[in-house]
């Protein structure tokens, strides 16, 4: 939910015909809830077949290749399906004018052979600001580390600040999120903040060691990121936990984890697994099933979007029934299990309005930008597990917070659930804090929204910064 484009596409060209008045470039402003994204268009005849890219210059130098597309003379379709977007449009004389969708919310827009008003001169990317809460000086060491991963083949690369002189008063290891990201957790260019490198840094600066990594497969990490789960990111970062507690200079420090989103689901699986971890902080976590999490986030994204409630309902009634198909078919091959979650995707089309069931010609075509992410192993396995088994075995001390305007792991229903796992457990030091007027990356937000993440200056409000530093330095 960071950005409007994804990053990888699976070019699959339909024929078309008539396809010489419409080859070319064509651009537009696409008004996303209030945040304007330049669109631009490349379409080629490769052989008598139209093909075509589309790129957000903004976010990114990427062409993506369409999916599908076609051209009839006058209607001109194409989709993206591993982003779930498509666009329908008719062409006018030298316009484009029709509806992209993504995620089941229709944006109008209109392409033109020119650019229009505030259409970057080129096609590449925007130069990107340097955020105000970024350091631009470091008072404390600064090391460059490697350590093997959780798997064969696997190298970590990252970074251990700590303090100049003496011991450090306790080690905190930085996991990330969900998506491919560096040490920084750089959310990439439309939303230009690292907010590991600012946690990092207020850590740092006050007496504490702390090791951030790129996960594997990114930056100067080896490995298949694509072929990944949360299991194997989970063993990435246990070998962390165990290269720092090999390090003679780190012997009677203690070494606690700090995991944000996924990363806080991680977190305690490598709490309950290796016995290693000597204390917690869980940043915006899963405290319920995955599913539930998903099926709250989902819903209140698209009320954030301003999707109407029935289609917020149907979007709902789809994903509930692909959720439990999904924790039901684990021993499924990969071929069976995609077969078969056409067929779910199939069955809940029945459930669309009639207008635009008639619409959809190719209903492979339409469910394919559903099907083809939950076939990736990441969010097959993702969506199957649930926090609360990990939860119940931390006895460690442990802090837990979010923010009240996180749209995507919903504070109260997961802080609840952190706080029940807690109790069953007895563990005498877990601390439960909800932020009030915070987002997911605990960020000062007007409605939480993930559009708005690129808009807001600060990168990790002071308010939590100072949560997080006062817990540990009450215990360190």
């Amino acid at each position: 939910m960071r950005r409007i484009l994804s990053t990888t596409f699976l070019a699959l060209f339909l024929c078309t015909c008539g396809s010489a008045q419409i080859t070319g470039k064509w651009y537009a402003i696409l008004d996303a809830m209030g945040t304007k994204l330049p669109l631009a268009l490349d379409l080629q005849d490769e052989g008598g077949e139209l093909a075509g890219t589309l790129k957000s210059p903004s976010q990114s130098p990427t062409a993506f290749p369409f999916s599908s597309v076609s051209f009839d003379g006058q209607r001109f379709q194409f989709a993206l399906a591993d982003m779930g977007a498509d666009f329908s449009g008719v062409l006018n004389g030298k316009e484009i004018q029709g509806v992209f969708n993504q995620a089941q919310v229709d944006f109008p827009i209109k392409f033109t052979r020119y650019r229009p008003d505030g259409f970057p001169i080129s096609d590449g990317p925007v130069t990107l600001v340097k955020r105000s809460q970024e350091p631009t000086d470091f008072p404390y060491q600064r090391e460059a580390i490697t350590f093997p991963g959780g798997a064969d083949g696997v190298t970590i690369s990252g970074e251990l600040t700590m303090p100049t002189k003496g011991k450090p008063r306790a080690a905190i290891i930085l996991v990330s999120g969900s998506g491919p990201q560096d040490r920084n957790s750089f959310l990439g260019s439309q939303i230009n903040h690292s907010p590991f490198l600012v946690l990092s840094d207020y850590l740092t600066r006050k007496g504490f060691a702390v090791l951030r990594y790129d996960d594997r497969g990114v930056g100067e990490s080896t490995g298949d990121y694509a072929t990944a789960t949360t299991y194997d990111f989970a063993a990435d970062a246990g070998a962390a936990v165990g290269y720092l507690k090999g390090r003679k200079d780190f012997k009677r420090v203690d070494v606690g984890m700090a995991g944000h989103s996924e990363g806080g689901l991680i977190t305690p699986i490598v709490a309950a697994e290796t016995g290693e971890l000597d204390f917690a902080l869980l940043l915006a976590a899963p405290g319920v099933s995955i599913d539930s999490l998903m099926l709250s986030q989902r819903r209140a994204v698209g009320q954030s979007m301003g999707m109407p409630s029935s289609m917020i309902e149907l979007d709902d009634k789809r994903w509930r029934a692909a959720y439990a198909f999904i924790k039901e078919s684990p021993a499924l091959d990969t071929d069976q299990y995609i077969e078969a979650l056409y067929g779910v995707f199939e069955r809940q089309m029945m459930h669309l309005p009639e207008a635009l069931q008639r619409s959809i010609k190719d209903p492979k075509a339409f469910n394919a930008q559903f099907v083809e992410p939950m076939a990736q192993p990441w969010m097959r396995n993702f969506i199957t597990m649930d926090p609360t088994p990990y939860l119940e075995k931390m006895t460690i001390p442990t802090l837990a917070i979010n923010g009240l305007k996180d749209l995507q792991v919903d504070a109260m229903q997961n802080l609840n659930g952190i706080s029940i796992a807690m109790a069953r457990n007895e563990n005498k030091d877990a601390t439960i804090a909800p932020l009030p007027d915070l987002n997911h990356l605990f960020q000062p937000a007007d409605t939480g929204a993930p559009n708005e993440y690129g808009t807001i200056e600060t990168t990790f409000d002071p308010t939590a910064l100072e949560v997080i530093g006062a817990w540990l330095e009450e215990r360190y």
